[in-house]
């Protein structure tokens, strides 16, 4: 499967960091492998569930944008005689990381790849809420784009429509408001689906200010369909009618292989990591939505592969010059 001479660069994901880091890698004449992962990886991954993005360039008419650009880094690797030689692709998934001295050793748990450097991008998802005990009756909507989770990408979508925010943390309610600062729409509700309101002050006089009620009640039904689209929420007695909805209930962040390695997290579960994204780990960088304090979007995760791949580019070419390579 793979090559057992050392890589110089092993990348863990095929989202847009991933497809970053690899590209970034390649161009750099880095010995690159990259893990695309498995048919449960890419479909726990957001970048399989991007359906279309408007707010980046070059993007606008595609399906599934970032897994199909994916494919596309890797065909044109593949047919330039000069690039293809310093990329292995590996169609399984990651299922442990060590340090052994200066080398990483990266296992599917079949095969084992060796590299001297990692960067880390399997992603984070968004947490779905549970409505009559399972997060499978929200799929359909969100699939139709009905229910969105990112106002910096989606907000616009909601423009015409009545929209209920899901999440009882203050985050769902300052979506709210900006979703009324924004685009004035005449009406939006918080549905907090059983859990206690926990706004700030601040928030809860933003609310009151702009009309946009509370609602406490454990969501029991989606109204609407498939075909027909979302039309609204029944939580307890009362019928919340709208036509759009945000998620808003944090992220599940896939950082099982950074604590294998001892890499420092957050309290969230982010991970810790550097201006050129190297985590407390040295060698073992992390790109996209897994580190914290970043922009959940394609163009940053894009910019923070590029940062590490030419970070490590540079701790090699020092390497080498010192003949320590």
């Amino acid at each position: 499967m793979t090559d057992n001479s050392v890589f110089d660069l092993a990348v863990i994901g095929s989202g847009a960091a991933g497809q970053m880091a690899m590209l970034r890698g390649v161009l750099n004449h880095l010995k690159t492998a990259v893990f695309l992962g498995d048919a449960k990886t890419t479909r726990r991954g957001r970048a399989t569930w991007v359906m279309d993005v408007d707010n980046i360039p070059g993007m606008f008419d595609r399906k599934r944008p970032i897994t199909s650009t994916t494919r596309e880094v890797i065909q044109f690797i593949e047919k330039d005689e000069k690039l293809k030689s310093f990329l292995t692709t590996i169609k399984t998934a990651v299922t442990s990381v060590k340090k052994e001295g200066e080398l990483f050793i990266v296992s599917d748990g079949a095969n084992e790849v060796q590299a001297r450097f990692v960067v880390l991008c399997t992603g984070t998802m968004d947490v779905q809420p549970l409505i009559e005990g399972s997060i499978e009756p929200i799929f359909p909507f969100a699939n139709r784009g009905d229910v969105l989770y990112c106002i910096r990408c989606d907000g616009h979508r909601t423009v015409g429509h009545s929209c209920a925010v899901i999440g009882h943390k203050g985050g769902a309610a300052w979506i709210a408001v900006m979703l009324k600062e924004r685009y004035d729409l005449s009406n939006l509700y918080i549905l907090t689906n059983g859990k206690e309101f926990e706004g700030s002050d601040e928030v809860r006089e933003l609310l009151e200010k702009y009309n946009i009620p509370i609602i406490s009640e454990e969501i029991e039904e989606i109204i609407g369909g498939v075909k027909d689209g979302l039309k609204g929420f029944k939580a307890g007695d009362q019928t919340i009618e709208v036509t759009k909805a945000f998620v808003s209930l944090g992220a599940i962040v896939y950082n099982e292989l950074a604590k294998q390695v001892g890499a420092e997290i957050n309290e969230r579960e982010h991970l810790l990591a550097n201006d050129s994204g190297e985590t407390s780990v040295r060698g073992f960088y992390a790109a996209g939505d897994l580190v914290q304090g970043k922009k959940k979007q394609v163009y940053t995760a894009w910019d923070m592969a590029v940062d590490a791949v030419d970070d490590i580019d540079e701790k090699i070419r020092i390497l080498k010059r010192a003949g320590q390579y």
